[in-house]
């Protein structure tokens, strides 16, 4: 799989582990591709690009079998892709992929084209691990459920990491179940990838709530911030729909370890 050969040739791909770039590289290479492809030897990284293209059309023909049209469209995107693209879309497909396995469902329609295509290309372009985990949740809601908005990969674009867990840490104030179980679902995905969540709470600025209301995710009402109705489906759209899996795991393996458990001595 991708992400193993990418942990093999230079550990958990991050935005930062290696690629310290100048200001000069920056501006001639803002996503750092460049960068990313210099800093792994090129046996290594002509097997990562080969893998990502030999996979891609098995990872997506799943998810299109009853839609020939949207297959060929993610195709011929994907083809159109440089390398590094390839690599980081192909990374995000696989991981929503396995999350739409893990939680044993079936999809409830056909995915939307104007979705799978703009987040797949958004996560192409994506460095920052834990934000292309948030797409890949994005993208396994999506196909299960069909029902992420059209909009919601268009907001997703313009979001950090920070940003993310901000928006989560003021959702926890809600007093909707929903609205709860998708900030416990949204914390559970980036913990599992490594990914402090309180730390970065802690880190939380003014400007990433600001911004997280010019996205009409969160408004100010009698001085505490609080979810918009946007806010609260964006957040239910990119939780991890492996969180209610991972709980029952949990409980049956607390269960089996309860019934397996000698009986205590009166």
């Amino acid at each position: 799989m991708i992400c193993s050969i990418i942990d093999s040739s230079f550990g958990r791909f991050a935005p930062n582990d290696g690629l310290n770039m100048s200001d000069e590289d920056k501006s001639l290479d803002l996503i750092g591709f460049g960068k990313l492809a210099k800093a792994i030897p090129a046996s290594s990284w002509d097997r990562l690009v080969k893998t990502a293209c030999d996979t891609f059309s098995q990872l997506v023909s799943p998810i299109t079998a009853s839609t020939s049209v949207l297959g060929r469209l993610l195709q011929a995107k994907f083809d159109g892709m440089v390398d590094a693209q390839k690599v980081l879309a192909s990374d995000a497909v696989r991981r929503a992929k396995e999350k739409v396995e893990r939680t044993g469902r079936f999809s409830k329609g056909r995915p939307k084209a104007i979705v799978l295509v703009r987040a797949i290309e958004s996560a192409s372009n994506e460095t920052d691990d834990n934000v292309r985990e948030i797409w890949a949740n994005l993208i396994a809601n999506e196909i299960l459920d069909n029902q992420v908005h059209p909009e919601f990969p268009r907001i997703l674009e313009r979001m950090s990491s920070n940003d993310a867990i901000t928006l989560a840490e003021i959702a926890e104030s809600s007093r909707k179940d929903s609205v709860k179980k998708a900030t416990r679902a949204l914390a559970y995905g980036l913990e599992i990838m490594g990914f402090s969540f309180s730390a970065l709470v802690e880190e939380a600025t003014d400007f990433s709530r600001e911004h997280l209301r010019n996205l009409n995710l969160i408004d100010k009402n009698s001085g505490q911030w609080k979810l918009t109705l946007t806010g609260e489906e964006f957040l239910k759209a990119v939780a991890d729909p492996t969180f209610e899996y991972a709980k029952a795991e949990q409980g049956a393996a607390c269960g089996r370890g309860t019934a397996g458990a000698a009986p205590r001595r009166r």
